[in-house]
C-alpha cells in the first residue's frame, strides 16, 4: 500500500468513526423494524418491501444522522481535546475542511432523497437538517434544551416512519415515551462524564448549572417522577397493548435503577457503566419490535 493510498484509507477509518457508522446502521434496522413489525399488522411484507418512499426516507435519515454527528464533532473539538482526547487527536489527522465538505455532502444526499420521495418529506428533511446543525451551533451551550433536543432529535427518524405510514398507534407513543427517558437519562450521564470538558469550553448543561452532586439528585427524581407517571398513565390505557406496556416498563424501570444508582454512587468508573447500560437499553429497546410477531 502506497503513502497516499495508506494515508485515504486512515482518513476513511476514522470518518467512518467519527460518523459512528454503528448508530446510524441501528437507527436504520430500527425504522426498519417499526416499518415491518409495528406498522405491517395491516400490510404484507410484499407492501412494505417495495414501498420506495419508505426506503428513500430511511437512506435520508441515515445522511442527515451521520451528517449530525460529523458537524458535532467539529463544534465539540476542543471540548474533546479534554474529555476524548485520544479520539480529538485522531480526527486532527482527518482534517477540519475534509470533515465540512464530507458533511455538506452527506446533508445534500438526504435533501435529494428526501425530494425523490415527496416534496413533504423534502420539506421535513430540511427543517430536520437544520435543527441538527442548529443543536451543534446553538442548542447544545444551553441548559436543559441540550438534554431535551438531543433526546427528541434522537426520535425525530423514528417519527418520520410513523408519519410516512399515518397510523394513529397509541401504543407507539408509550414505546416512544420510554426511548426517550432512557435518551434523556443517558444525555445528563454523559454530561457527567464530560462535565470537565463542559466547564472549560462554555458548554452550559444542566449539570454545570445545578453542579454534579445535585444534578444526580434531580435526575434520581425526575425519573421517579416519570416512572410513576407512566405507571398511572399505563392503567388507563388499553390492556390488549401488551408489548408496549411491556417493553416501556421495562425501559421506564432501567433509567430509574441506573438514576438511583448514579444518585447513591460517585466515580467516573459508575458513571461509564451507567452509560453502557443506557446505551444496551437504547439498543434492546429499539430492536424490541421483533418480539410482536411471537405475541
Amino acid at each position: 500500500m502506497t503513502g497516499l493510498s495508506r494515508k485515504k484509507w486512515i482518513k476513511l477509518t476514522l470518518l467512518l468513526g467519527a460518523v459512528r457508522w454503528y448508530n446510524v446502521l441501528l437507527l436504520t434496522a430500527a425504522q426498519y423494524i417499526l416499518a415491518f413489525f409495528i406498522f405491517g399488522e395491516n400490510r404484507t411484507p410484499e407492501q412494505i418491501f417495495l414501498d420506495r418512499k419508505l426506503h428513500l426516507i430511511v437512506l435520508a435519515n441515515a445522511f442527515a444522522v451521520a451528517g449530525a454527528f460529523l458537524i458535532n464533532v467539529f463544534y465539540d473539538a476542543d471540548k474533546d481535546l479534554v474529555n476524548r482526547s485520544k479520539f480529538a487527536t485522531l480526527y486532527r489527522l482527518i482534517g477540519q475542511e475534509y470533515v465540512l465538505n464530507i458533511y455538506v455532502i452527506f446533508c445534500v444526499t438526504a435533501a435529494l432523497l428526501a425530494l425523490m420521495a415527496s416534496l413533504k418529506v423534502f420539506l421535513f428533511m430540511a427543517v430536520f437538517v437544520f435543527i441538527l446543525w442548529f443543536y451543534s451551533h446553538k442548542l447544545q451551550k444551553i441548559p436543559l434544551l441540550r438534554e431535551v433536543s438531543a433526546s427528541l432529535l434522537a426520535l425525530a427518524p423514528l417519527l418520520t416512519v410513523w408519519l410516512h405510514f399515518g397510523d394513529m398507534h397509541t401504543g407507539l407513543l408509550l414505546y416512544l415515551g420510554s426511548l426517550f427517558m432512557l435518551s434523556f437519562t443517558r444525555e445528563v450521564i454523559k454530561d457527567l462524564q464530560g462535565n470537565k470538558g463542559n466547564i472549560i469550553f462554555g458548554y452550559t448543561t444542566m449539570v454545570v448549572v445545578t453542579g454534579t452532586r445535585f444534578a444526580r439528585k434531580w435526575l434520581l427524581v425526575l425519573n421517579m417522577l416519570l416512572l410513576s407517571l407512566w405507571l398511572l398513565g399505563n392503567a388507563n390505557f388499553n390492556h390488549g397493548m401488551g408489548f408496549y406496556s411491556m417493553v416501556s416498563l421495562i425501559s421506564a424501570s432501567l433509567s430509574f435503577l441506573v438514576s438511583a444508582i448514579v444518585g447513591s454512587t460517585s466515580g467516573s468508573q459508575v458513571l461509564s457503566s451507567a452509560d453502557a447500560i443506557l446505551k444496551a437499553g437504547i439498543v434492546i429497546h429499539l430492536l424490541s419490535p421483533v418480539v410482536v410477531v411471537w405475541m
